[in-house]
């Protein structure tokens, strides 16, 4: 029976379709009959006593994996590509450290899962495309595996960890002829928000991006732009110091503001007046009505101030100031189609050309 039934609700489950039809069963090597009023109350006996054995088993094999948590010790002995297990702990693998290493590191400065790849081959480490996607994906890269921080030791920051997703939404796709388009996934259109895919020109030797979304009816995208590659990279190059510099005078006044209002104070006052809202819901001075629109009050303005609290961290630069160091302008005419892209994808979140060719774009952090 628990080969057919896995527990109490899918036997009823399939036993109310057997009697819709009229179908008795019986077994012949157990006294199991539908048929008779004894036979139906011993199945549902025997099913209550296999249903409490597996409840319990399964509350044992629970109990052992949160110790196992507790330890900080994998709940299984498969290992993610680039650890392995010393005793009951997760360490690097020696022998794809350096590679998995360099596989994030190329990753980030790209955006390329291909290039990547082609990265942790160089450092004696084939990743299929799959297992490179899948690799992206899993927190346990920078430490979170199976629920818990800490349980492996990280490749990168969790805040590398949200970059990356985010970077996902603009994988680079191979393009025909394997032909570079430098900013392949940063460009918007400002119409549709559709990606502007890059097109090679028939005459020429600079490429172009146009809207998709132009071309199809139930769009209603009116985006006929088809904005140069060279346009695009000119008008960053002339406009990007600038832009780096008003966003950093802009972080220092919303630093100066963050240092004039305390956040965390603010936060624990509210969350002690849920606590005393509760402590008077329980002493009855007050209704669970009133506790409750209370305390929504409150969790909405923590909320909110949680939110500020983010908006207001101070962004890291220094990998925007490295590629934008001294004379950056002479080194990036030597770079390739490849080393181009990279740079960009350090510099630039997102681009969007609009139907009037106006270009707007911001900054990655």
């Amino acid at each position: 029976m628990d080969r057919w039934f896995r527990n109490i609700a899918e036997y009823y489950k399939v036993q109310e379709v057997l009697e819709q039809c009229r179908v008795d069963w019986r077994t012949i090597q157990e006294d199991y009959d539908t048929s008779t009023a004894s036979g139906r109350l011993k199945i549902n006996i025997m099913l209550s006593v296999a249903q409490d054995e597996a409840d319990r088993t399964s509350e044992r094999i629970k109990a052992v994996f949160e110790t196992k948590r507790q330890r900080l010790e994998p709940l299984t002995g498969n290992t993610p590509t680039g650890y392995k297990l010393d005793g009951k702990k997760l360490v690097k693998d020696p022998e794809a450290e350096a590679a998995v290493a360099a596989f994030f590191r190329k990753f980030l400065a790209c955006g390329s899962i291909s290039a990547a790849q082609r990265e942790a081959l160089e450092h004696g480490k084939r990743i299929e495309y799959q297992l490179a996607s899948k690799m992206l994906k899993s927190p346990v890269y920078y430490g979170h595996y199976y629920g818990v921080d800490g349980m492996s030791p990280p490749y990168i920051s969790q805040a590398e960890f949200e970059k990356i997703q985010g970077m996902r939404h603009k994988v680079t796709r191979k393009s025909a002829e394997n032909r570079v388009y430098i900013f392949s996934g940063l460009v918007l259109c400002g119409d549709c928000g559709f990606r502007m895919g890059g097109r090679k020109q028939t005459r020429g030797k600079t490429p172009y991006y146009n809207c998709p979304g132009h071309y199809i009816k139930r769009s209603g995208c009116a985006n006929k732009t088809n904005i140069s590659e060279g346009i695009l990279e000119q008008y960053l190059i002339d406009t990007i110091d600038e832009r780096m510099k008003a966003y950093k005078i802009q972080v220092e006044k919303q630093k100066a503001e963050r240092g004039r209002k305390d956040y965390r104070t603010a936060i624990a006052s509210l969350k002690a007046k849920n606590k005393r809202l509760m402590d008077l819901y329980l002493n009855e001075l007050v209704s669970l009505e009133e506790c409750k629109k209370g305390c929504e009050e409150n969790n909405r303005r923590i909320a909110e101030l949680e939110n500020e609290a983010k908006e207001v961290e101070i962004p890291d630069f220094s990998a925007q100031d490295k590629v934008l160091g001294w004379k950056w302008k002479d080194a990036y005419q030597e770079l390739t189609q490849e080393e181009k892209r990279e740079f960009w994808m350090i510099l630039i979140d997102k681009i969007c050309v609009f139907p009037d060719r106006h270009i707007e774009y911001t900054l990655r952090w």
